[in-house]
């Protein structure tokens, strides 16, 4: 059975990580080995692993050379068929590892992009001259959304034939059986009439959860009786305890810190909202669709792949809290509106984003990738 690495820069509780994971300890064909660098909540997965400590998310020249040269050590002394790249630090160090280790197949996924429309013209820039020498390298990329696909093709990262969308998927199962709204609602000490808006995230920029406290700030100037639970953490927390303190809302709001059973916490949601300012295809969106709970999502990237705007949900433009308010109240007022929402949304998870379909079509391109290979 030949090597498959796959490499990540962090195990912090976010999809892209959580997807690598679950398909290096589930592929058919080919034997799964992880490369990270930072730890996080993430359990390493039960395959081979290697931390490279230097290998951390921000940009750092000296740790990044050392990171470079450990990737290309340890893939020189395993020798893998394929070596397979997640986020974006990772995917330009890994994949010149890969390609100085002489490794045949090298392969990218774009879980969103490292560069995005609210950097400076030159950092932004600078990033999308790196993926583009990069892809030269590379031997296929994947999108998890058709979203990252256009605006990769348009960049002039790549052409149409190097890239294909594979839905980042979820275990349907595990929401399918879980517990009652009433029950969610009583673990956090809610009574099941009081409505629950939500929110899971990463606290960074990218995110943009102040923008959430802000919706909570406001809706709470509307609504008496209602409650706020923000799920994650991460470097912006001191900066959101600040401002719900500010705002008087630490009786209303519940910061449970990083969780791995969020399939007993989005049950509590009466709304789920996502102020993403950009996406490459978010989990929870699927997660909290196959529980049928109402969305109001920022209208970025692959939200758009999943929310249709009043068809499915709710796309609000990022940063506009009033057009967020007035979408989570229209959800809490109209539940019969809101229910074919839901139901229509919950259909076009099923037959898209199961996480079992995932790892059966990225192992399908390895095996076509090989075939490709051996007939030269």
């Amino acid at each position: 059975m030949k090597n498959c690495v796959h490499i990540v820069t962090t195990l912090e509780l976010g999809g892209a990580q959580q997807n690598t994971l679950f398909t290096v300890e589930n592929l058919k064909v080919y034997s799964g080995i992880l490369i990270y660098g930072e730890k996080g909540p993430l359990e390493e997965p039960d395959v081979s692993t290697f931390r490279v400590k230097f290998l951390v998310r921000r940009i750092h020249p000296f740790y990044d050379i050392l990171a470079f040269f450990k990737i290309l050590k340890i893939l020189k002394k395993i020798k893998p068929f394929i070596v397979h790249t997640h986020s974006s630090k990772a995917g330009i160090i890994g994949r010149w590892a890969a390609y100085f280790a002489k490794v045949p197949v090298i392969i990218h996924t774009f879980h969103g992009f490292g560069f995005n429309d609210w950097q400076k013209p030159f950092v932004r820039n600078f990033f999308i001259f790196l993926e583009k020498i990069t892809a030269k390298i590379t031997t296929h990329l994947f999108a998890v959304s058709h979203e990252n696909v256009k605006k990769a093709i348009s960049l002039g990262i790549c052409g149409n034939e190097k890239i294909s969308v594979v839905h980042s998927g979820i275990d349907v199962k595990k929401f399918e059986n879980t517990i009652s709204k009433e029950q969610a609602k009583l673990n956090f000490g809610i009574s099941s009439e009081i409505p629950v808006v939500g929110m899971v995230a990463c606290f960074k920029e990218q995110k943009a959860p102040l923008d959430f406290v802000e919706i909570g700030h406001r809706l709470k100037e509307k609504i008496k009786d209602i409650k706020f639970i923000l799920v994650g953490d991460g470097i912006l927390r001191d900066s959101i305890e600040k401002k719900i303190y500010e705002y008087r809302l630490s009786d209303d709001f519940i910061l449970t810190g990083w969780r791995r059973d969020i399939e007993k916490i989005l049950p509590a949601f009466d709304v789920n909202v996502l102020t993403s300012l950009w996406e490459g295809l978010p989990r929870v969106i699927l997660e909290a669709g196959i529980l049928l709970i109402p969305q109001v999502v920022s209208n970025v990237d692959g939200n758009r792949e999943i929310i249709e705007n009043g068809v499915n949900g709710f796309l609000v433009e990022p940063h506009d809290i009033d057009a967020f308010v007035e979408k989570i109240i229209y959800c809490l007022e109209n539940p019969d509106v809101v229910r074919v929402f839901v139901r229509k949304l919950r259909k076009k998870i099923y037959g898209d984003f199961e996480i079992n379909n995932m790892v059966y079509l990225i192992e399908r391109k390895y095996r076509e990738l090989e075939k490709t290979l051996e007939g030269k």
